[in-house]
């Protein structure tokens, strides 16, 4: 069990380290495009901005370093038996009426295991707190020629248009006290395991994520 911790741990920090040096770079670039026109007046402001921005490249690449060794690799297991996992465990913390709508018969996909439970752990997670007792969150799985369709719907307060377009965006986030970081990870995992996540308004109201991942 600590060992899967620790791979799955591994494999999150690597997607993270990796994904934060592109935009670290474009911020160093533009500091320095602005001490171009400084005249030295700030000077000692610029030095403490590249300090930190150093900093924090050392630790970006001791923790891809570390990561190195704990990758786990792709087994081949059912989705549907994640999905009830997921759905037993907040069902059993949360009062919500948590609902299973499986049309497949046959739904093993080769992937991350322990990633893609943490990938529908986040999207439960977020469902639970934008709704309140009694409301439905749902699962539905269908088959769509070769791949496998899951998605997750509430009935909470749903999300705006321009949350849409913005949703997964690194750092960016809806919720109070929120990073952003979640989301933005989940896209990347299902990325690495030849699928892809859709987030949409559901009708009448409320939220829906569908992740579609290739049939083994």
């Amino acid at each position: 069990m600590t060992e899967n911790f620790d791979k799955n741990k591994g494999e999150a920090m690597a997607f993270f380290a990796h994904e934060i040096k592109n935009p670290l770079a474009v911020i160093k670039a533009n500091v320095q495009l602005i001490e171009l026109d400084d005249d030295g007046r700030n000077k000692k402001s610029f030095q403490a901005i590249y300090y930190e921005i150093e900093n924090i490249n050392l630790l970006i690449n001791e923790a891809m370093k570390k990561a190195e060794n704990t990758i786990i690799e792709k087994t081949s297991f059912s989705i549907i038996d994640v999905v009830r996992k997921v759905f037993d465990k907040y069902s059993r913390i949360y009062e919500r009426e948590f609902v299973i709508d499986n049309e497949c018969k046959y739904a093993v996909i080769s992937g991350k295991e322990n990633l893609i439970e943490s990938v529908f752990e986040n999207i439960v997670k977020n469902a639970v707190e934008a709704t309140e007792a009694n409301d439905e969150i749902k699962a539905e799985i269908h088959k769509r020629y070769n791949k496998i369709a899951v998605t997750i719907s509430d009935t909470g307060k749903g999300i705006s248009d321009g949350d849409i377009e913005r949703a997964g965006e690194l750092f960016y986030s809806t919720k109070k006290g929120g990073s952003g970081v979640g989301l933005f990870m989940c896209k990347r995992i299902i990325d690495q395991n030849g699928g892809r996540i859709k987030i949409g308004k559901n009708k009448p109201k409320g939220t829906k994520v569908t992740v579609e991942l290739n049939i083994k």
